[in-house]
């Protein structure tokens, strides 16, 4: 049977039996829980953060009078924060072993899981997010009939698809194509970026309490 996380944090990073000193021991106890509360705080944080954008995005889209492009947006948050959220209902199942460093453990292994899932999906929501930027700056475009009027006067040799120059949709799909295959790179600045002090953080402290035992 299974120790309770209580039990597991009561219990230390190292086994009973171990010959270091028990100061040490529930120094390194401590520091886990704190770290592994800090990165639950962090990832609740941006969730609300997430979901907080969801609500507030069509209000500015219905502004710039494509509400149904800020709806579009706000889906994918909500997609986006249910993802997140259901995640996180897998630390519950993690497998606490014996020790507090058998939990710690399982824990970075749950999230480099997760980190490897996530980044699979950005790979098709960052050029959508990209996608509905670029929709909303051709709407803009169109609303201007003047200012298209004006571009291919100044610009006569220029192609246009409707209203809309050529060259700036074979732009458009380029900059498409580069944000899927840069979106991993993208998502792993962004996770260091959100997380990256705690996450060194952890790896440090299981290094440490790898030594250790």
């Amino acid at each position: 049977m299974k120790n309770s996380i209580e039990a597991v944090w009561k219990e230390g990073f190292l086994h009973e039996k171990s010959l270091v000193a028990p100061k040490i021991n529930d120094l390194y106890n401590q520091k886990s829980i704190h770290l592994i509360d800090r990165m639950k705080r962090l990832f609740r944080a941006n969730i609300t953060a997430i979901v907080t954008m969801a609500l507030l995005i069509p209000l500015v889209y219905y502004f710039l009078d494509v509400l149904w492009l800020g709806l579009a947006v706000s889906m994918l948050l909500l997609l986006t924060a249910w993802y997140s959220k259901r995640q996180m209902q897998g630390i519950k199942d993690l497998n606490q072993g014996a020790t507090s460093f058998d939990y710690l453990k399982s824990f970075d292994q749950w999230l480099k899981n997760s980190l490897a899932r996530n980044q699979k999906v950005v790979r098709y929501t960052y050029p959508v997010y990209f996608l509905i930027a670029c929709s909303t700056i051709a709407s803009a475009w169109t609303r201007e009939p003047e200012l298209a009027l004006k571009v291919q006067q100044q610009f006569p040799g220029l192609t246009f698809v409707g209203s809309f120059p050529l060259i700036g949709l074979v732009l458009m799909g380029l900059l498409t194509l580069l944000m899927v295959y840069f979106s991993g790179k993208i998502y792993q600045w962004d996770v260091r970026l959100v997380y990256g002090r705690v996450f060194k953080k952890l790896e440090e402290t299981l290094t440490e309490m790898e030594q250790l035992r």
